[in-house]
């Protein structure tokens, strides 16, 4: 089926959602559904989406638990066309962008993935090209994060979702889009980036966040490492890269930094290692 499914997991932003919504309304195309999983307890949202279901196509979900991957499984089982995007709640569209999406897989039958361009992502690539499994795994591709990503709705669902057990709130606190694309490319799934199509997010560098959410967050890259075939150089860059940042610094806090995202890479990838041997892959959802 045609059309496009865009499920937002959302917490505790309203004004951001907003303007998502107003770059939606300038994105409109036939088929196109917001599946709204609201993870607010205190009825945060209501009025806004009351607000715009008049002139936008909108389903809310409401969720207890804050779960940032189980919402988007959760929404994606609600999906009814036939492609499945996965906006955050701060991100917003360039005017043109779901109708040049779907022109794509139109006119691209073989693509299952589509990724698009974050305009604010440092080192951006600014040539439309199929992305192949030794790229992507050597991590000098383009990014992966969730609000790039638009799925055919049954590779989507053959994947098995996101890894609920991996995200914001979670041990390894982040990591859980890259793991997805990385579990598309090594299932042989056709995979391509188009730089024409835009989305906009803020930009803020690890670097910048509290050392705990560093940490967090650097344990989904140690859980890529050890869970997917990752070459050993680029897996001994990655580790050994931060460490030496530390060493140059020559700042306290910047050394900071840089040790915690090397022991949250480290965290990562022996906490996966030790639960490849309990079970072959981190449990997903069945949708």
């Amino acid at each position: 089926m045609k059309g496009i499914s865009a499920v937002v997991a959302t917490y505790q932003r309203k004004d951001e959602l907003q303007r998502l919504f107003d770059s939606v309304l300038e994105n409109i195309v036939p088929d196109l559904e917001l599946i709204i999983v609201d993870q607010n307890r205190d009825g945060l949202l209501d009025e806004l989406i009351e607000s715009y279901s008049t002139v936008l196509s909108l389903k809310h979900i409401k969720l207890t638990e804050a779960n940032q991957s189980r919402a988007r499984n959760v929404g994606a089982a609600q999906a009814r066309f036939g492609i499945i995007c996965f906006p955050d709640d701060d991100c917003w569209f360039e005017r043109g962008a779901f109708a040049a999406v779907e022109r794509h897989f139109e006119e691209n039958s073989d693509t299952e993935l589509l990724i698009i361009n974050w305009a604010q992502a440092p080192g951006r690539i600014e040539t439309s090209q199929a992305l192949t499994r030794n790229e992507v795994f050597s991590f000098r591709s383009v990014g992966y994060v969730t609000y790039v990503q638009f799925y055919r709705a049954e590779a989507f669902r053959s994947l098995g979702g996101f890894l609920e057990d991996v995200g914001i709130g979670r041990f390894i606190g982040g990591g859980e889009d890259s793991e997805l694309t990385f579990r598309a490319l090594q299932r042989g799934m056709r995979v391509y980036y188009e730089a024409g199509i835009r989305v906009n997010h803020h930009y803020i560098p690890v670097q910048a966040r509290a050392h705990h959410i560093i940490r967090a967050r650097q344990r989904g890259m140690g859980m890529v490492y050890a869970a997917y075939d990752i070459p050993y150089y680029v897996i001994f860059r990655g580790m050994v890269a931060p460490l030496l940042k530390m060493v140059v610094a020559m700042n306290r806090k910047k050394s900071g930094e840089f040790y915690n995202i090397f022991r949250g890479r480290l965290e990562g990838f022996v906490y996966t290692l030790r639960n490849r041997r309990r079970q072959h892959r981190p449990a997903t959802a069945h949708l």
